[in-house]
């Protein structure tokens, strides 16, 4: 998972990408809408994202009312972009996938994402009171809202969902202030650890898939090969290139690489049958078939699926260690 602070006016690229392509959607091709996670329904926000709605909510203005949340308070930020990735494996396995399969793995992406934001609600959900911030104080809940898409920027599978969190929650005496952010950044690492895991434990119950080694927090599927992983991970490729090319290995240098290298989305729309088509074409030149896929995933076939790999949940509060490091060393 990766966190970005939003720049005033940055839910344009969101609703013109996605909410305003509803239609392309349903017929096969765009992004999905968006919906409201989290705790947006104090705010009444549930279901479908409308464009003025999280216009508002960015702004920090009450979307029912249109009144501000806060009152003059100075608030400059409007909120941030959670992205939940899932490993280039089970992008593969969702974009080259039957529609049977994609559909399971979409799902098992959104639960682990759900879980992810749980985790960030939890132990990121405060605020600061008192001069010069002080009082840290819980919040009950995010206003947030969750985007979800399919490809790179180079046309390949990549299965994502943006989660934008607006720069507003509420405190117990009523009160709307803005969120600490920080805690965003100390507990990103551990909710990516915590999505993750639970993405594994979905699809190994839902199409018995096993993995390889956890490194890191992540793991890749057992059968999609390294070279068809690699086909699809242009993105990554133009990156590490442009690195080798500076003769740089810093996650900064990588940061810098990311921007050097990065293409305007095209403004084609694509069927997704058409991509699927376009990928399985791009896998078969390398030996990788439909077969190779199945396998990877025998419970689509048999139903016989495993619970090899159930989520872990520690027992933080007792664990006598700091709370990153006791759900870090979960996974």
């Amino acid at each position: 998972m990766s966190v970005h602070r939003l720049g005033a006016g940055s839910e344009g690229y969101y609703l013109d990408q996605v909410v305003a392509g509803v239609e392309d959607y349903y017929a096969g091709a765009g992004e999905a809408p968006g919906e409201w996670l989290a705790s947006s329904a104090r705010l009444g926000l549930e279901g479908r994202v409308a464009p003025e709605d999280l216009r508002a909510v960015l702004l920090g203005v009450d979307p029912g009312s249109g009144d501000g949340l806060h009152h003059g308070s100075g608030r400059s930020v409007p909120g941030w972009d959670l992205t939940f990735r899932a490993p280039k494996s089970v992008s593969v396995l969702w974009g080259l996938g039957d529609p049977e399969i994609a559909e399971v793995v979409v799902a098992a992406h959104e639960a682990a994402m759900q879980g992810g934001l749980r985790y960030v609600e939890e132990w990121a959900g405060f605020t600061r009171t008192g001069r010069g911030g002080t009082n840290r104080v819980r919040a009950d809940g995010l206003v947030a809202a969750g985007f979800r898409h399919r490809t790179s920027r180079d046309g390949d599978p990549h299965l994502h969902t943006h989660v934008l969190v607006a720069n507003s929650v509420r405190t117990p005496d009523g009160r709307w202030r803005t969120l600490d952010g920080r805690g965003l950044l100390v507990h990103m690492k551990t909710a990516g650890y915590a999505y993750d895991a639970q993405l594994r434990h979905e699809l190994t119950e839902r199409l018995g898939v096993r993995w390889g080694p956890v490194v890191n927090g992540l793991a890749d599927i057992e059968g999609v090969d390294v070279e068809v992983r690699e086909l699809f991970s242009k993105r990554r490729g133009a990156i590490e290139d442009r690195m080798a090319e500076w003769g740089l290995t810093s996650a900064k240098a990588a940061e810098v690489s990311a921007l050097d290298t990065r293409q305007a989305k095209s403004g084609r729309v694509e069927h997704t049958d058409d991509l699927r088509d376009r990928w399985r074409v791009e896998a078969a030149e390398i030996g990788w078939t439909q077969g190779d896929l199945r396998a990877a995933c025998p419970g689509a076939l048999t139903g016989q699926h495993s619970a090899d790999y159930p989520v872990v949940t520690p027992d933080c509060e007792n664990a006598g260690v700091a709370r990153w490091s006791c759900w870090a060393g979960a996974w």
